[in-house]
C-alpha cells in the first residue's frame, strides 16, 4: 500500500458515494471467490475480465461486468482503460487478482490512486516478492530457511554440482507455479535451462534440489498498520501435475512453528495486504524450506474462507476504511477440491490408474469445492469454457489466459 495510508487506511483522493468495487480477473476461481466474498457482504461487485464470459461475470453476486484489453498482450491498452473505467464508474477499490494485473497495477498506482484505492503495495516493494532472487536474500536477511543458492550470471554447471549436487533446479526470476521452474539432471540440460529461464529480469537462480517431504503455505492478510488481521495453513495433498503446479485438493492444518517463521519473514519486509508464502518440507530433515512468497490473492482462496477467515472482506475493510476486525483462529480439518483441475490432472500423468483411484475415492465429509456451488451454479459452467479456452490456446500456440 502507498504512501496515501493514515489513521490505518488507505485513502483515495476519489471519495465513491456507493460500496462499489472491481474485481479484475474474473476468469479465475480465486477472483471468483473474491466476487461471491464481497457480494454476499453487500458490497457491489463488478467482474472484469479480458474474456468475452467468465465464471466471475456469471455470479449471481456480480451486480455488472466488463471486458477489457489483454494485460499480458495489451498493456498500456488494459491500463488506459482501468483507468477511465475508476474515473467514471465511481469505485471504492480496484481488486487486482490474478499476476497479470497484480504487476502492471502496481506499477501504475499514482495514476489509479486518484479514482480508487489499489490495495497493493507499491511495485518496488511488491518486487521482493515478485523476483525470486529478492525473495531468497529476503529469506537470508530475515533467518528463513530456504533451498541453498547461487546467484550465477553464467551457467557454471560444475561449480553448481560441487556446492549444490544433482539434480540442479534452474528457476527464472520472475513466475509462478511450475513457469519457469527446471529440474537438470546433467550439463547439457542444466545449459540449456539455464539460457531459457534468462529473461529481461536477469539471470535466473541455480538451487539445490528439495526432495519433496509435502507441501505447505501460509496465507496472509496484513492491515494497512502492519496488525495480521487473518491467516490460515494449509497442506497440500494433490497437484494439478505429478510434479508440482497449482493445487488440485488441500487441507487447512495446525502448525504453529510455521506460522511463526512465514510472520517473521513478512514482519522484516514489514508486509501489508495479502501474501501467501510456500514451503516445502524437506524429505531429508523434516525441515520447510521457502519456496516463494506469492504477493496476490492465491488459487486456494475457496479454502481459506471456508475455514473462517474472509480475506477479501478484510482486505476491503482495511484499505478503505481502517477497521477490519482480525479474524487469528480457522478451523483446522477442513479440505477444498478444485474439481476441474483434478479432471485435468488425468490428462497430465502416465499413471492413470492410480490419478483416477484419488480422483473418484475422496471422502466428501469435510470436502468442498473452489467453484461448484449449489448457492451460485452459473459460474461452474463459466469455468468449464474457459478451461477449453485455455486448453485449445495452448494447443495452437496462441497465449492462454492464465486460470490459475
Amino acid at each position: 500500500m502507498t504512501d496515501t495510508e493514515r489513521d490505518g487506511r488507505l485513502e483515495s483522493k476519489h471519495q465513491p458515494t456507493a460500496d462499489r468495487v472491481l474485481v479484475l480477473d474474473a476468469h479465475c476461481r480465486y477472483a471468483l471467490t473474491a466476487i461471491r466474498s464481497l457480494g454476499r457482504r453487500g458490497v457491489e461487485v463488478v467482474a472484469g475480465s479480458p474474456l468475452h464470459r467468465s465464471a466471475g461475470a456469471l455470479s449471481k453476486y456480480a451486480a455488472e461486468a466488463r471486458r477489457y484489453p489483454s494485460p499480458q498482450q495489451h498493456r498500456e491498452e488494459f491500463l488506459a482503460w482501468l483507468e477511465a473505467e475508476l474515473r467514471e464508474g465511481d469505485y471504492r477499490m480496484v481488486l487486482p487478482v490474478a499476476e497479470a494485473t497484480v504487476r502492471p497495477v502496481s506499477e501504475a498506482q499514482e495514476r489509479l490512486e486518484p479514482y480508487a484505492v489499489v490495495p497493493l503495495l507499491p511495485y518496488e516493494r511488491l518486487l521482493v516478492a515478485l523476483d525470486k532472487s529478492r525473495t531468497i536474500r529476503a529469506a537470508q536477511a530475515a533467518g528463513v530457511a530456504h533451498p541453498k543458492t547461487l546467484f550465477l550470471d553464467s551457467p557454471a554447471y560444475d561449480r553448481a554440482v560441487e556446492e549444490l549436487g544433482r539434480p540442479l533446479v534452474v528457476k527464472a526470476r520472475q513466475g509462478s507455479s511450475r513457469a519457469g521452474v527446471y529440474v537438470c539432471e546433467n550439463r547439457a540440460t542444466f545449459e540449456e535451462a539455464f539460457e531459457a529461464a534468462y529473461t529481461p529480469a536477469g539471470a535466473p537462480l541455480v538451487q539445490e534440489y528439495v526432495p519433496d517431504g509435502g507441501e505447505r503455505g501460509v496465507y496472509t492478510v496484513y492491515g494497512c498498520d502492519g496488525a495480521l488481521l487473518g491467516l490460515t495453513i494449509q497442506h497440500r495433498l494433490r497437484s494439478s501435475h505429478d510434479d508440482g503446479g497449482a493445487s488440485t485438493y488441500r487441507e487447512t492444518v495446525d502448525d504453529p512453528k510455521l506460522q511463526q517463521t512465514a510472520r517473521r519473514l513478512l514482519d522484516h519486509l514489514e508486509w501489508r495486504g495479502v501474501a501467501m508464502v510456500e514451503f516445502r518440507v524437506d524429505a531429508r530433515t523434516g525441515e520447510p524450506k521457502l519456496m516463494e512468497i506469492n504477493p496476490r490473492l492465491w488459487g486456494s482462496l475457496a479454502l481459506t474462507v471456508e475455514a473462517g477467515v474472509d480475506v477479501p472482506h478484510l482486505l476491503y475493510r482495511t484499505a478503505c476504511f481502517g477497521d477490519a476486525e482480525p479474524t487469528l483462529t480457522y478451523d483446522a480439518g477442513v479440505r477444498m477440491r478444485w474439481l476441474l483441475g483434478d479432471v485435468m490432472r488425468l490428462r497430465k500423468t502416465d499413471d492413470r490408474w492410480r490419478v483416477m483411484t484419488e480422483f473418484v475415492s475422496d471422502s466428501t465429509d469435510r470436502t468442498g469445492y473452489d467453484v461448484l456451488s449449489f448457492d451460485d451454479p452459473l459460474p461452474f459452467f463459466g469455468s468449464v469454457e474457459t478451461v477449453l479456452r485455455d486448453a485449445y490456446s495452448q494447443a495452437s500456440g496462441v497465449l492462454p489466459v492464465s486460470i490459475r
